[in-house]
């Protein structure tokens, strides 16, 4: 059951981080005869800069909108990679989060070079809030782990009192 439900949310993120892709030939034409397309971000943190930049503007939440969206997009892989493959520890989270959300952002650019225009950009803020999100879910984990096992030796004791 667990397996299908981190199918499910995959296939969400992919759907969300991948589509849509422009068809419309017009529209392609013109993104890349007026050069537009959005920019890559190589610079660690620039989306928090940015947005620290515009609270005054759009407010707080509209302003860490896309941090926090990255982060929340990868707090279920965190959490539930480890029900999944029992032994799952912090390194392998940060490890295979890293690596599957690198694996996103080297998508959208093979995307970019097919259209011939930055449709999605890369961003290691991406990368890194991607990250965060997921070892988020994995401490959350940990600690339900915990607090489901106190409950179970509880219970156990409980049991052999009588």
């Amino acid at each position: 059951m667990m397996i299908s439900f981190f199918a499910l949310y995959i296939m969400i993120v992919i759907c969300l981080v991948i589509f849509p892709l422009p068809i419309q030939k017009e529209y392609i034409s013109d993104m890349i005869k007026y050069k537009q397309g959005v920019s890559n971000n190589m610079i660690p943190f620039m989306a928090w800069i940015d947005a620290m930049g515009d609270i005054d503007y759009v407010g707080v939440l509209s302003a860490f909108y896309q941090p926090i969206a990255n982060i929340a997009l990868f707090f279920p892989f965190g959490f539930y990679l480890p029900i999944i493959i029992p032994g799952f520890g912090f390194k392998k989270i940060i490890f295979v989060s890293f690596l599957f959300s690198l694996t996103i952002e080297l998508t959208q650019e093979v995307i970019n070079f097919i259209l011939g225009f930055n449709y999605r950009s890369f961003d290691v803020d991406d990368l890194i809030c991607n990250t965060l999100g997921a070892l988020l879910g994995y401490i959350l984990f940990k600690y339900i782990a915990k607090f489901v096992t106190f409950l179970k030796v509880r219970e156990q004791r409980d049991i052999d009192a009588l």
